[in-house]
């Protein structure tokens, strides 16, 4: 009787630490790689039916399930982060403990019209810049445009690189926050 018991406790060992390294899946290979330029939450990976929500700019993940060795995965994006286009590489083959690590995540982000309006603005010379961005705006001209160039959620600032000959040029609405979307309530007031 003290044998059958040492052996059911010693079963119950094993089978505890079996569920400890292999998870629910029964596999003891951590899916995971490299995430690059993401800069905001709202990043869910998937593999085989398994979702993984990405934390907020993490340039690493780990599936929390692991999976058998010499499986196939396939890590897709599930769902991109708003206003953030997220892409695999590298994400699908057999798992073994030297190709489980190589999945690279690269994430772009959207890119928006910052633009405005002009009023007085009657001669030559005036120039704008966001940054390194530059724009000539013509005599006459009633609106200007950097063109999608900013990124959203990033900031912005535009000022007067060159003020136009014999004016004055101010900026209002300058400078903020690129929404996900255009901007183009920027105002040029030239007297």
């Amino acid at each position: 009787m003290n044998s059958l018991t040492m052996r059911c406790a010693a079963l119950a060992l094993c089978a505890t630490t079996l569920a400890a390294c292999g998870g629910s899946s029964g596999g003891s290979i951590p899916l995971s790689g490299q995430i690059s330029g993401l800069n905001r939450a709202g990043l869910v990976l998937t593999n085989k039916g398994k979702d993984f929500a990405v934390p907020d700019s993490a340039s690493t993940f780990q599936f929390t399930d692991l999976v058998a060795s010499d499986s196939e995965f396939e890590i897709l994006v599930k769902t991109n982060p708003e206003g953030q286009v997220c892409t695999p590489s590298n994400n699908k083959g057999r798992a073994n403990y030297y190709s489980y690590t190589q999945t690279i995540i690269t994430c772009t982000t959207d890119p928006y019209t910052l633009s405005g309006t002009v009023t007085g603005l009657t001669n030559t010379g005036l120039v704008l810049a966001n940054g390194s961005l530059t724009v000539a705006v013509a005599a006459g001209a009633k609106s200007f445009t950097f063109g999608k160039t900013v990124p959203n959620k990033q900031s912005y600032g535009v000022t007067v690189l060159s003020q136009p000959t014999g004016q004055t040029c101010t900026v209002q609405n300058g400078s903020g926050i690129m929404p996900i979307g255009d901007k183009n309530d920027v105002t040029i007031t030239c007297i």
